[in-house]
């Protein structure tokens, strides 16, 4: 019998608690993962999380083999301790990428066509038409980082036009993407880009990457989105840059402090959209998580009560 922890809200119901005890679990469960109610972290075998890293000395967990996150990124786990100690660590890859896609187009359709502008006109009962009204079919995207919510990111472009740019640190060529090119070609590549999607893990390399003298390189009408993490933007450039006149429009998702106070700066700034960190949200989701999380946890089971015997 293996020792899970379920931490914070994973949204499980009665019957689907008794299938994992069924294939080998005792279960724990604690509402919150800043929990100070975690009994002995030694005892634990198997982790079900997001955050719980954060606030949680994972060195307490001495008898930890694998960690699912319910998180598709790694930033708050600590990887370089997981693999000094051959903790398998799974993230929720897949999971929230289709519907994270299908908001970054709708955003970039939404600045392309000015949506905003005809529901102010309904709700003041106006008749007004908009000719300065722009089309996908000839733009370039360049799109940083190729994993999962890349990879549908292009797929859903390539519906629209066929100048697809995709960046990463192991380049190579991928479906849907025209081209695939590595970091060190990143500038020549937002020279010509229209419309730029960051979806990069947050490391130590991509830490601040858009900073002032990258975003000098972007088209002065060029669309920016982030949909990865807030710290890949160097803000007081980005801010900079946009009361020079700078960016038709730029679309943020995720901020390097959440939630953000009244007092941000971008709230009422001109040509700046935020989104609450919501573009992952889904109906769907909790049906994906939960079938790749009993996927792995009947591996776990297999594979840790078989070492163990």
């Amino acid at each position: 019998m293996l020792n899970l922890l379920i931490a914070g809200n994973a949204g499980f119901t009665e019957e689907e608690l008794k299938k994992i005890k069924s294939i080998g679990y005792s279960i724990t469960t604690v509402d919150r993962e800043d929990s100070k109610q975690i009994p002995e972290p030694s005892m634990f075998d198997v982790v079900i999380c997001n955050w719980l890293f954060v606030r949680h000395s994972i060195e307490d967990f001495t008898g930890l083999k694998a960690v699912q996150l319910l998180s598709a990124g790694l930033d708050r786990m600590p990887m370089e301790y997981a693999r000094e100690k051959h903790i398998e660590v799974q993230n929720a890859r897949g999971i929230y990428s289709i519907p994270i896609a299908e908001f970054t187009v709708m955003s970039v359709l939404d600045a392309y066509k000015h949506s905003d502008f005809f529901y102010a006109n309904q709700l003041e009962r106006r008749w007004s038409k908009h000719r300065d009204l722009d089309e996908l079919s000839d733009k370039t995207v360049c799109i940083f980082g190729t994993g999962s919510v890349g990879t549908e990111v292009a797929k859903r472009f390539s519906v629209f036009t066929e100048k697809i740019i995709g960046i990463d640190l192991y380049p190579e060529q991928k479906p849907f993407f025209t081209e695939v090119v590595g970091l060190g070609k990143k500038e020549e590549a937002l020279h010509g880009s229209d419309i730029v999607v960051l979806t990069l893990p947050l490391t130590d390399e991509t830490r601040h990457m858009f900073n002032a003298e990258l975003i000098s390189e972007m088209k002065d009408d060029a669309v920016l989105v982030n949909v990865a993490r807030g710290a890949l933007i160097d803000e007081q450039a980005l801010q900079g840059a946009l009361s020079n006149g700078k960016f038709r429009t730029v679309i943020l998702d995720v901020f390097e402090k959440e939630p953000l106070d009244e007092e941000y700066w971008g709230w009422n700034a001109d040509r700046v959209r935020i989104i609450p960190h919501n573009t992952f949200e889904s109906r769907k989701n909790s049906e994906r998580m939960k079938k790749q999380i009993m996927n792995n946890l009947e591996n776990w089971s297999r594979q840790f009560s078989r070492v163990s015997c």
